[in-house]
């Protein structure tokens, strides 16, 4: 273009951001800084999100400086993109620079609100404040849209509090919103993670138009609820409708598989995803392994992550539990090490195995190394899983007086588990 201006300038920062090329729009953004152009707020928002989108913390908070010092702040635009930055992107799921944006907004909207309520939901430890924030939202004027009560509905499935939920859906079924596809499938996940199979089933029969998303909410509630017959017959009908399979369907089907120790269906599933052209998937080789590992081979579970190209967090956890599990904690702890090499930066979840692994062959100062670095090099608190493991640690070894002097110091009060 010969002549260009904030709104084009804009325009394609913004295109850029939402079709998933989030590094070219922020250097289109660096780039239009040079030209002497100065951002707006539709600017900042959509390089919000693209810092969000490639995990950029520390630019998300070179930005908010700006937007502070420019008077945009308090905008209800770039405060959405402020929240979804800090949550998104906060170490260890925590949102409390979240909630301190929202807070500051003089006026919010539904996107606002909607926006704070998923970043609850998606923290994974906060599903009662995302439910208390959406009663608190139409207890005054603003009415909630299909993504409000999609993240809510998330927020009681993860409680397997089915009862919140029904009159959560009561709510959308008198705003006209219960035949909204999105709704539908946080209706079915909601009663799947319950228990509640049967209603997830009605959930699922009486969508109007069934999507991917619907069929995979489905099945991996069978799959979790161990009922693999159910699992692999929505399976066939998947194939038969067109629609399509996506890694997400095969990692439910690997599940089921691996529920009921059914490694023969499982290599079954494996030779179907290398025919689709999913060998590679990094999701689809995560199920593999916990497949494998769960059906007792363990060396073949060792064979797909060796062939991965790309390991995350869940990848190593999956192999280090797999080995923790069959006796092989050596190899177990020689895989920590690994992992920490490569600078993936361990979960909860590694060290609840780490610990595990550490108290079946007696290692107790390795495992007083890694119950230490949880906090100190890793910015983990200790939740009572890894205090069990560790008075669990110091009880097999016989150290008995020191086990209980572990209990008398822990920072919260031991329950049945410790």
């Amino acid at each position: 273009m010969p002549e260009r201006n904030l709104v084009t300038w804009t325009l394609m920062i913004t295109r850029f951001a939402q079709l998933g090329c989030a590094r070219d729009a922020i250097d289109l953004f660096l780039d239009m800084e040079l030209s002497g152009y100065a951002p707006d707020r539709f600017t900042y928002s959509s390089v919000l999100s693209a810092c969000t989108e490639l995990g950029l913390l520390a630019l998300g908070k070179q930005l908010h400086s700006r937007v502070i010092r420019f008077g945009l702040a308090l905008d209800v635009c770039v405060g959405c993109s402020l929240v979804n930055m800090y949550a998104k992107c906060a170490a260890d799921g925590l949102v409390d620079d979240s909630r301190k944006v929202f807070d500051r907004m003089p006026a919010h909207n539904v996107m606002s609100w909607t926006t704070i309520i998923t970043a609850y939901v998606q923290s994974g430890e906060c599903d009662k404040e995302a439910i208390e924030l959406f009663c608190r939202m139409i207890s005054g004027e603003i009415q909630p849209n299909q993504f409000s009560f999609s993240s809510v509905l998330k927020a009681c499935g993860n409680l397997s509090d089915p009862c919140i939920g029904e009159q959560v859906y009561g709510y959308a079924v008198k705003l006209g919103l219960s035949s909204v596809n999105c709704v539908g499938n946080s209706l079915i996940s909601m009663y799947a993670k319950s228990g509640r199979m049967e209603d997830a089933r009605k959930a699922f029969d009486i969508l109007f138009e069934k999507n991917l998303v619907s069929y995979n909410a489905i099945v991996d509630g069978y799959a979790k609820n161990m009922k693999s017959e159910e699992t692999f017959l929505l399976f066939n009908e998947i194939s038969d409708t067109g629609i399509g399979i996506n890694a997400f369907t095969f990692a439910s089907l690997l599940s089921g598989a691996a529920s009921i120790g059914a490694m023969g269906k499982g290599e079954q599933i494996h030779g179907r995803l290398l025919k689709e052209g999913f060998e590679s998937n990094q999701c689809i080789c995560n199920a593999l392994i916990s497949m494998y590992s769960r059906c007792g081979n363990i060396e073949s579970a060792f064979q797909v992550f060796d062939r991965m190209e790309d390991w995350n967090v869940i990848s190593w956890t999956s192999m280090i539990t797999g080995f923790a599990k069959h006796g092989f904690a050596a190899r177990a702890l020689e895989m920590v090490c690994k992992m920490l090499e490569t600078g993936t930066k361990p979960n909860k979840i590694t060290f609840v195995t780490v610990l595990s692994a550490c108290s079946h062959v007696g290692m107790i100062s390795e495992g007083r190394k890694h119950f230490n670095s949880m906090n100190e090099v890793h910015g983990i608190i200790p939740r009572m899983e890894h205090y069990a493991c560790m008075v669990d640690l110091l009880g097999q070894s016989g150290l008995l007086v020191e086990a209980m002097e572990f209990i008398n110091s822990m920072s919260v009060m031991a329950d049945a588990l410790v």
